[in-house]
Parts: C-alpha cells; structure tokens; sequence
C-alpha cells in the first residue's frame, strides 16, 4: 500500500457522475497512477492559476476540486465559485474591525506571520502591532543585493516581535531536498519549494507557532486593476493547499493566507474600486503608512527571486536528471525520456525565461510525484 498523508482541502471529482470523492487513494494503491498525464500537468502550470477552468485533468476519470472551484453537472466542466462581495465604502477602521475577528479565530493559539520583509507581510504584522497582539516572526533571508531592503526590514521588524526565527535561504533554495518529499495523491508545483517550507515547518513546530500566517495575495488585492462594478480576483489560489496539507499540518502548524479571509477581501477591494494597476503598491504603501515602516512608504524597492530560483535549479541538476530517469523507469512514459529533459537543458538557464522555468518546475514536479508515490511504498 501507498504511504498515505491527509489531503483534507484537496477531493476530486468523478467525471463520470458528478460524485465527490475526499481522497484517490484507493485508486493510487490499484496503480490508477500508470493513467496519470505529465503533460496536462505541464499544460496547467502553463496555463496558470488564474485560468484553472481550462485546465486538463491529470487523471481520466477524475478532476481535482481545490481552492474554490466547483464542479458544474451541466458542463461537466469546473469553474470558479462567484464570491462577489458586498458593496460597500470601507476606510481603514472596517479592515481593523474584519483583521481583528479574523485573529480572534485563533485566540489562545500562538500566532506566527512569514516574514518576507515586503509590504504584505508587513502590513499583516503592523496591524497585529496595532491591534496590540502578540506574535512570533518566521522567515527565509539572505544577504544577497538584490534583497537589501527586505533584509533590513525583516532585521526591523524582528525587533518587535515575541520571537523571530530566520532562515539562511541558501541552505534551502527550490529545488533542494526534492528527495525527501512526502506521498501526495498528484503532481503539484508546490513541491519544486518543499525545502524552505519543510525548514520553516519545522521551525514553527520547534518554537510552538500553531498558526503561521503568510502574505500570499497581496499582489493581487494591493496591486492588480480593480473594475468598478466586477469582482475578477481569484481568491481561492490564496492558500497553498498543498503546502498546507503535505508540510505543515504533520508539523502540526495551520498554513493561511491574511489575504484569503473573506471580511479583508471585501474591505480591501471596496476601498480600491475603480483603481488602475498598481504592481509597486503605491496606494497601500501611503494608505496603509501608520503600519508600514517608513522604508517602505517612501521607497518602492523589490527584490528579485530569479537568482533564488536559477541557482535552485543549477545546483541540483545532478538530483534532478536522477528523479526524472526514476520516473521514466518507474511510469515507462516517454515524455520523462533523457531526450526531452536534455532539450529542455539545452537552453540558456540564465536567460530569465519564465515560460521554461515552468516547463522545468512542471516536468520535475511531475516526476517527484511518480518517485516518491512508489519509492515509499
């Protein structure tokens, strides 16, 4: 039998008849995993989270249903479920009122925030500071330029907190520790990031943190378009579901987004209806000023993950070919030949290509899957 870990926010629909099921497990033990497709995985992560209805099902006979999709009978199609909020004219004190009945749903649980040292995470721990409730700081940090202002912000505000954990993030970049990723029921992203994840997991069970709260969204709701009168955010990609169920939860550690709560949702996008794109966040950053640092008020720095990303990838090659010729000898499916993943190599990995990144993340998460499904079984 298959090594079983509880996917509790990730069921799956049979296609067939519409019935919903919590787990393919059963399946996956019956070698239902010799029908999954690698390509339609690599289509999806293509395609992108923002356009999951058009997504190809990994699986013949099953659709997954995660994040706010819902199965439509008619169609036999998913689609995203219409949260459309209440209209409303919302200032800063509703966003406190909603924030505050959000972290009461946690009362007598000790509160940690992913400190990444950009404006989300620290909008979060501003008004935590605001509304004079104590929390504890986890993070991944690094000395490179590129990340001296989130540096300096993650050392500020580590100051304030109950107690602050950061990580070396180049002990932990994408792509390391791809061989020690538990069983999951079907290919998923998530897992190119498993090491720094699995590190701060760990970390937060070491230090007590029951609830780590991460700032996933907030380029959405604080810098994408706002229509005036249409609701076009995807609030349900919020969560990672993944990281939630695979790494977190057996640390014993609940892994959500500020930004995926409902009441912050409909506050946030009441107060910036009818505004234009706004990537550097501008608006928030002058909004929102009493609970940022004045660092990140006056200036509009970013730091750019890609050096992370590319020195993951190359400083694990070796790792990578060995998971993708287990996959092929594992699932006999061409598309883990040597000659795919060699063509894929054979392209310029500094060149900053963002379409063959994922072509890259896609074909090894799909190949993770395969390896570590069987190797323990």
């Amino acid at each position: 039998m298959i090594a079983r870990i509880p996917q509790p926010n990730l069921r799956f629909v049979v296609r067939a008849t519409g019935e919903v099921k919590d787990s393919i497990w059963d399946e996956l033990d019956a070698e239902y995993w010799r029908q999954a497709d690698p390509a339609h995985h690599e289509h999806n992560v293509i395609c992108g989270m923002l356009n999951r209805p058009d997504w190809l099902p990994i699986f013949p006979d099953h659709c997954a249903l995660v994040g706010g999709l819902r199965w439509n009978k008619d169609t036999g199609q998913m689609m995203e479920g219409d949260d459309r909020p209440q209209i409303f004219d919302f200032g800063i004190d509703d966003l406190l009122c909603s924030a505050s009945r959000f972290f009461e749903s946690f009362k007598g649980k000790h509160l940690g925030v992913q400190l990444s040292g950009g404006v989300d995470s620290s909008l979060i721990i501003g008004i935590l500071n605001h509304l004079n409730l104590p929390y504890s700081l986890v993070g991944m940090t690094t000395s490179r330029y590129e990340f001296r202002t989130e540096a300096f912000i993650q050392r500020k505000l580590g100051d304030e907190a109950k107690r602050t954990i950061l990580l070396n993030f180049e002990d932990y970049l994408p792509m390391t520790s791809i061989d020690s990723i538990p069983s999951h029921q079907q290919p998923d992203l998530s897992s190119c990031g498993y090491s720094s994840n699995a590190a701060m997991a760990e970390a937060c069970n070491v230090a007590g943190i029951e609830v780590l709260l991460t700032g996933n969204g907030g380029d959405v709701l604080l810098g994408t378009e706002v229509p005036h009168d249409s609701f076009n955010w995807r609030t349900g990609i919020f969560n990672d579901n993944w990281m939630q169920d695979v790494v977190y939860a057996p640390k014993g550690v609940e892994l959500l987004s500020f930004f995926a709560d409902r009441g912050i949702v409909e506050c946030i996008w009441n107060m910036r209806r009818g505004q234009a794109e706004d990537l550097s966040k501008i608006w928030a950053r002058k909004y929102f000023r009493e609970f940022l640092p004045a660092e990140l008020v006056n200036y509009t720095f970013k730091g750019d993950f890609w050096g992370l990303y590319i020195d993951g990838l190359i400083n694990n090659l070796s790792k990578l070919r060995k998971i993708h010729d287990q996959a092929l000898e594992i699932s006999l499916n061409p598309y883990f030949s040597e000659q795919n993943l060699d063509l894929i190599l054979s392209n310029d990995l500094l060149n900053c290509d963002q379409r063959l990144y994922q072509r890259i993340e896609s074909r090894i998460s799909a190949a993770i899957w395969f390896v570590t499904l069987l190797s323990k079984s």
